[in-house]
């Protein structure tokens, strides 16, 4: 398995730390639009260039920015992390990507959806896997209480979507939207 899923997705709970620390801040990038990756099953992909600020707002209903996470310290094939921050926690969202070259997508599922469970530490209530249509190759809903994550595999990349947010029907509405944009960049 691509280290991408070992060290971004713990990069991403870690983050949700932060995330609720950017909503507040001033220090973002307000890009009007997206202009694509270097994506498309080979390269890196820079996840702020997936979904625009405004493309984000119009699907939240809340003024988002956006700003960069850095990735270095999980290394080189880490992929790529942008915080899309407005209006409180709740109201925006993480955006992962990553070029993690698979030939089986059901396979690549199963085994994310394995080493995803296997990781939480002692007392963490293990979360649920639903699989979502209509999506990349395969996608799949994580939820956790009070918290939810949509992965998406498409052409060789992956892309997750992280919510701090309860996973209501509205709620997951909005980030499939958010994750059909971000399939539409991957170039």
């Amino acid at each position: 398995m691509n280290r991408f899923f070992r060290h971004g997705i713990a990069i991403a709970a870690a983050s949700l730390i932060g995330l609720a620390a950017a909503c507040s801040s001033n220090n973002s990038n307000t890009a009007s639009t997206a202009t694509g990756s270097t994506a498309g099953g080979s390269g890196k992909i820079d996840a702020c260039k997936l979904v625009s600020a405004d493309q984000a707002s119009r699907i939240l209903g809340t003024k988002i920015t956006v700003r960069a996470i850095d990735t270095s310290e999980a290394g080189p094939d880490a992929g790529s992390m942008c915080n899309y921050s407005g209006g409180g926690i709740g109201s925006g969202f993480m955006l992962i990507a990553a070029h993690i070259g698979y030939s089986d997508a059901a396979a690549e599922v199963a085994s994310q959806q394995k080493e995803e469970s296997s990781h939480l530490p002692p007392g963490i209530p293990h979360p649920t896997f639903s699989t979502v249509e209509g999506l990349g190759d395969a996608a799949y809903l994580y939820k956790t209480a009070g918290s939810f994550q949509l992965h998406v595999l498409a052409h060789g990349d992956a892309i997750v979507i992280n919510r701090n947010a309860a996973a209501t029907a509205k709620e997951v509405d909005q980030t499939k939207q958010i994750a059909r944009i971000a399939l539409s960049n991957l170039k």
